[in-house]
C-alpha cells in the first residue's frame, strides 16, 4: 500500500500561481494609481503654470500701462518745457535754442538763415476794446496761421506777449523777400471771431538774412538787427515787411495797406 503525502496548500503550485497573479494585479493597480497620481500632479502643475502665466501677463500689462503712462507724462513734461501754453508754439527759451541750433547748422553747411521778428499791430487796442479773452483767442488764431504758413523744418515761437520769432532755414538770400512777403500775406489780415465780436488782426515783420560766408554774427546781433527792422516797419505804418541783410546797411521795405 502506497501513501502519498501532499504538501500544504500554501506550498502548492496553484497557490504559487495565484500569488504570481496577485502580485501582477497589485503591480498593475499600483502602476495605475501612480499614473493617476502623476496625471493629477501634472494637472495641478499645469494649473499652477496657467495661473502663474496669467499673473505674469497681468503684471506685464500693468507694467506696460505704467510705462506708457510714464512715457506720456515725460512727453507731456517735455512739451510743457518747450511749448507756449497759450499758442502751442515754442516758448521763449525753446525758440532761442532752435535759433542757436539753426545758426550752427547754417555755419556748418554754409547756408543762409532768415530770422524774422513778428509783432501783432495795435494789439493793446484789441485787449482794451474786446477784452483779454478775445486777445488770447487772437493770439491762437495767429499761431494757427503761422503753423500753416511755415515749412515743417522751420521754427516758430512766442518771443513774448504778442511778439513772435520765426527761424527759417535754407532760404536763399535772393528769395528771402519773396518768402517773407508770402508769409506775411498768410499771417496778416486775419479775421478773428470771438462770440459776437469780430475783428481783423494784422502784423508787422522785421527780418534779417544771415549769410555765414560773409562773416561771423552772434545771436544777439541778429536779434538786434531783426528788432530794429521790426521797429522800422511799425514806425513806417505797420502791416508791412522790412528785411535787412546782416553785415550790410541796406534796407528793403515792402508796403501794405495800413490798418
Amino acid at each position: 500500500m502506497r501513501v502519498t503525502i501532499l504538501p500544504p496548500w500554501w506550498r502548492s503550485k496553484w497557490f504559487y500561481a495565484l500569488c504570481v497573479v496577485a502580485v501582477l494585479l497589485l503591480g498593475l493597480v499600483v502602476d495605475r494609481l501612480r499614473a493617476q497620481q502623476l496625471r493629477e500632479r501634472s494637472r495641478e502643475l499645469e494649473g499652477m503654470v496657467r495661473e502663474r502665466t496669467v499673473e505674469l501677463e497681468k503684471r506685464r500689462l500693468e507694467l506696460e500701462e505704467r510705462t506708457q503712462e510714464l512715457e506720456a507724462s515725460r512727453e507731456q513734461l517735455r512739451i510743457q518745457a518747450i511749448q507756449d501754453g497759450l499758442t502751442g508754439l515754442l516758448n521763449h527759451v525753446a525758440i532761442l535754442r532752435a535759433f542757436a541750433a539753426e545758426m550752427e547748422r547754417a555755419r556748418r553747411e554754409s547756408r543762409t538763415l532768415v530770422l524774422a521778428m513778428v509783432d501783432l499791430d495795435n494789439f493793446k487796442g484789441v485787449n482794451d476794446v474786446y477784452g483779454h479773452l478775445a486777445g488770447d483767442e487772437a493770439l491762437r488764431f495767429f499761431a494757427k496761421a503761422v503753423n500753416a504758413a511755415i515749412r515743417t523744418y522751420d521754427h516758430a515761437g512766442r518771443y513774448g506777449g504778442e511778439e513772435f520769432l520765426l527761424v527759417l532755414g535754407e532760404v536763399p538770400a535772393a528769395d528771402a523777400q519773396r518768402r517773407l512777403s508770402l508769409l506775411h500775406a498768410l499771417t496778416s489780415n486775419i479775421e478773428v471771431a470771438v462770440g459776437e465780436a469780430k475783428f481783423i488782426i494784422t502784423c508787422s515783420i522785421g527780418a534779417v538774412v544771415y549769410n555765414p560766408t560773409q562773416g561771423i554774427e552772434s545771436m544777439e546781433s541778429l536779434l538786434t538787427t531783426a528788432d530794429q527792422a521790426l521797429y522800422f516797419a511799425k514806425e513806417s505804418g505797420r502791416n508791412r515787411v522790412v528785411v535787412r541783410q546782416a553785415h550790410r546797411l541796406e534796407t528793403r521795405q515792402e508796403n501794405f495797406p495800413k490798418d
